[in-house]
């Protein structure tokens, strides 16, 4: 690859996780809590010098211009009427699927970690979700196709991720999302973790973290656009390989970003993608599901 990358750190799961369940941070003690992750400098190419343009198919991510009709990207009303149909219909071009169903949306505004009066402290959002930048994650394993079981109906689907700025007059500058090439992550790169949804009524779920690959190749979009809108796969039930269904992403500090740059404002909204119904759902879902551990690094067995 010749394009040179920028030099930034990730922040990863500890190897001891791999093969089992990482716990929930509320459960172990402070000398563990304190090493869960750590921090590593990895390579982040430029995805725009990519040629050919990534693709759902070959990089599990794409970027396409959207302008949108709606006024303000915080007015619930908008967001849940215009902005979900425009992404509905955006997404049955892009796949082919037979229906698109939109399942939520959350937004993203600002730091962790500092008082809530810092100037680029993450502040409340228009509908309760987490303002903070997120680290290294996945968003959906196996667990979570119960939640969706009624919208699905029996049938193969996938789900997918379309982020923009919620800020209509500002490129984003600061804590642009990084993206992992599917095919880059290895099976035993994948650990899945007891944590919360991040939504204003938190509730249990089970989501990947990633260990450190010197093989992963990560991208990012510099200076997206307000009319650029970044899709992205994070689960599918007709990929076999765990490490094919998703993309792990998350936000990057870049070196040399100008202290006056505004602080990123984005709205990520979750599409479900709709197939053909399933000839064996529950052989299936129990397949995937044995891909999950059991058991933390202590040998005891997870309740969540």
């Amino acid at each position: 690859m010749s394009m040179a990358p920028v030099r930034v750190l990730g922040n990863y799961a500890h190897d001891r996780y791999r093969q089992f369940r990482m716990p929930p941070i509320e459960r172990v003690n402070k000398l563990e809590r304190s090493n869960m992750y750590y921090r590593r400098p990895l390579n982040v190419y430029n995805a725009r010098e990519l040629d050919p343009k990534p693709t759902l198919s070959t990089h599990g991510f794409t970027l396409i211009e959207h302008e949108t009709a709606c006024s303000d990207l915080l007015d619930q009303t908008e967001v849940s009427s215009v902005l979900y149909d425009e992404y509905s219909d955006l997404l049955l071009k892009l796949t082919g699927c037979r229906a698109a169903k939109v399942t939520q949306h959350q937004y993203r505004n600002g730091f962790g970690g500092l008082d809530s009066n810092h100037p680029r402290a993450a502040k409340p959002t228009p509908n309760g979700s987490e303002g903070v930048y997120g680290g290294i994650h996945s968003d959906v394993t196996p667990h979570s196709e119960s939640g969706w079981a009624r919208l699905v109906d029996n049938r193969h689907f996938q789900v997918f991720n379309f982020w923009q700025s919620s800020n209509t007059t500002a490129s984003i500058q600061v804590m642009p999302l990084s993206l992992c090439d599917m095919h880059s992550v290895e099976p035993e790169d994948m650990i899945c973790a007891d944590s919360w949804n991040q939504t204003k009524n938190p509730r249990k779920l089970v989501s990947y973290r990633l260990a450190f690959n010197p093989n992963q190749k990560w991208y990012y979009y510099p200076n997206m656009k307000p009319s650029e809108l970044l899709v992205f796969k994070q689960y599918d039930t007709r990929q076999e390989l765990p490490n094919r269904r998703c993309v792990y992403h998350g936000a990057i500090d870049l070196p040399n970003t100008p202290e006056s740059a505004p602080l990123r404002e984005t709205i990520e909204v979750r599409l479900l993608a709709l197939y053909e119904r399933e000839i064996d759902k529950h052989s299936r879902v129990k397949q995937f599901q044995a891909q999950v551990p059991l058991f933390y690094p202590d040998n005891k067995q997870s309740d969540w």
